[in-house]
């Protein structure tokens, strides 16, 4: 029995041996990699492509390590635990991987494993194939960046179009720049950066918002000629530390940046300054970085263009709005803006128990002077009589011209001392304010007053403003030049009025 099976054994080697020659000579030459390993894993077979793709010289040398030799390190490991599951089930397997060609390029490769089972059934190994895969599979990845690239960009125009929805509603230019801020950081988080915007005379452009984690290397106020973008009306690129023309605002230890102007309708507003300031992210070729800064060159632009129409409608909303509450002449709020400002300080006033008053002021004689000197003269005179209003009162303070010669003025949150002290302030410097007009010393004229002051009884509120008017109306019929207050009266008439 011992012979007989010695004899079965043999038979058995003889018939496997037999059926691999059939597959190493059909495989031989067959166009694609192939391969055949014993039960163990060994590989005791590989086809003339395949060791022409590894180096004939490799194979000869390592035998049947070359295939793992020449595995991409970081690929080594993942290998061989697929391998080795698929020793231990006996089942099919598939695996990509990098592998070194006779040239020294890693190339990718899909490795497809199939059982080898005997005619007794006995697993017997594995035979399979190794395709090169690396044009599909840059095929692919240039497919995932690109999609990676397509969902960057959308992000970024959601930012974008999320930064011009809060710039749509704000009121004046100050409350865009933290906005600004806000979003440019989000849109570029790799750089620091400023917006500059130019002064009224053209001449300069200031730091208007900045963003990022590192501090900006670039002047705060910056002269138009100091900057190539200005100069030029195109972004200037200076990328290469090395050998790039730089900007007089720029420091000399300063990395990659841009600038690119902001212009709308033909007219320059300012520039945005871009600083590139991250050392985390890193580029695998030169290519991938120059990518990166081309793609970043044209989102500043977009971002530019961008700011530059927001910025030019903000701007005509702010002159049509100054336009609607201001006096032509003077430059002081209008009537209109008064009565919408009063309505609000007295809710104010009525809500947190703060005193409110309002003086109503007229030039005396105002029309003999007009008739006598001419109405050129006579606004010379309104539109001084504001400035020194101005001047005379505090920020918090609404100056309007009511109109004609009249003009009002609210103080919220105010003492009755202190109104009725500012109005006597301004009552003695009108007295004395000297007006030249073409080069004449034009003569002095005088003002009256009238003040209501109302503390804690906002019954008669709305009648605050005919209050001071009364008060006005008596401090010229007592012989102009002076100040009047309205006082409640606790009888029937409930109307006094006292010289102050």
């Amino acid at each position: 029995m011992a012979k007989k099976s010695t004899d079965e054994e043999s038979v058995a080697k003889l018939v496997l041996d037999i059926e691999q020659i059939d597959f190493r000579t059909l495989a031989e030459d067959a166009p694609v990699m192939l391969w055949l390993t014993n039960s163990t894993g060994e590989n005791i077979f590989s086809n003339s492509i395949y060791k022409n793709f590894i180096g004939r010289e490799n194979v000869e040398k390592q035998g049947g390590t070359a295939w793992f030799n020449a595995l991409h390190p970081d690929d080594q490991q993942m290998c061989l635990d697929i391998f080795s599951d698929a020793f231990q089930t006996h089942k099919a397997f598939d695996m990509e991987y990098r592998l070194k060609r006779r040239d020294g390029e890693y190339r990718y490769i899909l490795d497809r494993g199939e059982p080898y089972i005997d005619r007794h059934g006995k697993f017997s190994g594995f035979i399979g194939s190794s395709t090169d895969i690396s044009d599909r599979k840059t095929s692919e990845d240039d497919l995932i960046k690109s999609h990676k690239e397509l969902m960057q960009y959308n992000h970024e125009m959601s930012l974008i179009n999320q930064l011009n929805s809060y710039l749509q509603v704000c009121r004046a230019l100050p409350e865009t720049y933290p906005v600004i801020s806000h979003y440019a950081d989000q849109i570029f988080p790799n750089w620091s950066g400023s917006l500059y915007l130019f002064d009224e005379n053209k001449s300069l452009v200031e730091a208007m918002a900045s963003w990022g984690n590192v501090s900006v290397r670039s002047a705060d106020i910056i002269a138009a000629d100091d900057c190539w973008a200005l100069r030029q009306g195109k972004e200037h690129i200076a990328l290469d530390i090395d050998n790039r023309l730089s900007c007089n605002h720029v420091h000399d230890d300063i990395g990659s940046y841009t600038c690119v102007p902001i212009i709308a309708q033909g007219e320059m507003l300012g520039m945005l300054h871009m600083e590139y300031s991250s050392d985390t992210v890193t580029f695998e070729t030169t290519e991938e970085k120059q990518r990166y800064f081309d793609s970043r060159q044209r989102l500043m632009k977009i971002a530019a263009d961008n700011l530059a129409l927001s910025l030019v409608s903000l701007n005509l909303r702010e002159a049509l709005k100054y336009q609607s509450i201001r006096d032509p002449l003077t430059s002081l709020f209008n009537r209109r803006y008064m009565e919408e400002c009063l309505q609000m300080e007295i809710s104010k006033s009525a809500r947190t128990g703060g005193g409110l008053g309002v003086i109503m002021s007229d030039i005396d004689h105002f029309k003999k002077f007009n008739d006598t000197y001419g109405h050129d003269a006579g606004d010379l005179v309104l539109v001084e009589f504001a400035k020194l209003l101005t001047k005379s009162f505090r920020d918090s303070d609404i100056i309007c011209r009511f109109g004609g010669e009249e003009f009002i003025i609210i103080m919220p949150a105010a003492s009755q001392k202190l109104v009725l002290e500012r109005a006597n302030k301004m009552c003695n410097k009108v007295r004395e304010f000297e007006i030249f007009y073409d080069n004449k010393l034009l003569p002095n004229v005088t003002s009256s007053f009238g003040v209501a002051y109302l503390s804690d009884d906002f019954e008669h509120a709305s009648q605050i403003v005919k209050y001071a008017d009364t008060a006005l109306y008596k401090a010229k019929h007592a012989g102009r030049d002076q100040v009047m207050l309205y006082e409640m009266q606790e009888n029937e008439d409930d109307e006094g009025l006292t010289r102050r």
